[in-house]
């Protein structure tokens, strides 16, 4: 009951913190229906932007999930859903749309973050205190 409690919290820290970072919310126009944004560049600063704030969510999801046998496959997909709110949200703007190449930027960083997390951190705990610290590991 404990874990999943833990987990609840740090999914709704998860949307509270989405909704910090992805306060670029371009719908200055009223909401409406759902619209699928197709003129958007595969390459640019927007997509650097969605990579960059989704990889600090998937290095959280990553961290959550390293009790798993995937812990990079799930913190990677839990990292990726302020990402698929936030497009969920713009394509029911009026001036906007739903981008799944914004959407593929932010799965791409979450991934990211969470293979980062995963190789490179490392916690314990015994009797004698606990241990945080920089590893490598090969799972996936």
């Amino acid at each position: 009951m404990a874990i999943v409690l833990k987990s609840g919290l740090c999914a709704a820290l998860l949307l509270m913190a989405s909704a910090a970072a992805h306060a670029d919310f371009d719908c200055s126009g009223s909401h409406g229906g759902f619209r699928i944004q197709t003129s958007d560049s595969w390459v640019g600063t927007d997509k650097l932007e969605h990579f960059g704030v989704s990889a600090p969510f998937g290095a959280l999801g990553g961290w959550l999930m390293r009790d798993t046998d995937h812990p990079v496959i799930y913190g990677g997909l839990l990292g990726t859903v302020p990402g698929l709110i936030k497009e969920t949200i713009d394509g029911t703007c009026r001036t906007d749309g739903f981008s799944y190449k914004d959407l593929f930027a932010d799965a791409l960083g979450a991934f990211t973050g969470a293979w980062l997390a995963h190789w490179a951190l490392t916690y314990s705990s015994s009797v004698h205190g606990k241990t945080v610290g920089v590893r490598y590991d090969n799972t996936f």
